[in-house]
């Protein structure tokens, strides 16, 4: 937090940070990468490359049952998760949709009877479930 504040306090008129204060990886020694798209983030070749497996798996598997369970996800950014569980629910027959998260629950009306919106504490939810499924809790 410490280097948060020096960086904040250095900030230029032209709102940049002075070169020497960018703080830098202990392994490799590159730029403190900020939590943006860029060509780092959801650009790169790794990305890509899970990019297509999640494709091939979806399309191997859409006229079976399929469940889009969304755990924790917010609406900061929506079209990397929500939208095309949201979408694909709605096109695939045997799609269904869950989402569980204390706030941002959502389920639009168009899935009103292909999804459920669980507004609680994942680790709630996930120790119930363990429970139901034992039998300790009925």
């Amino acid at each position: 937090m410490e280097t948060l504040h020096k960086l904040n306090d250095a900030i230029g008129p032209d709102l940049r940070v002075p070169t020497d204060m960018i703080p830098r990886c202990p392994k490799c020694g590159a730029e403190m990468e900020p939590w943006v798209r860029s060509w780092v983030f959801l650009e790169g070749k790794k990305y890509h490359e899970e990019h297509n497996k999640l494709n091939t798996f979806l399309k191997k598997n859409m006229h079976k049952k399929v469940l889009f369970l969304e755990l924790g996800v917010g609406r900061m950014t929506p079209m990397f998760i929500q939208e095309p569980f949201w979408n694909l629910t709605y096109t695939w027959p045997g799609a269904f949709y869950i989402t569980i998260n204390p706030r941002d629950a959502i389920v639009p009306d168009e899935l009103k009877n292909k999804g459920m919106a669980i507004r609680e504490d994942i680790a709630k939810v996930l120790t119930d479930t363990r429970k139901i499924l034992s039998g300790e809790m009925k």
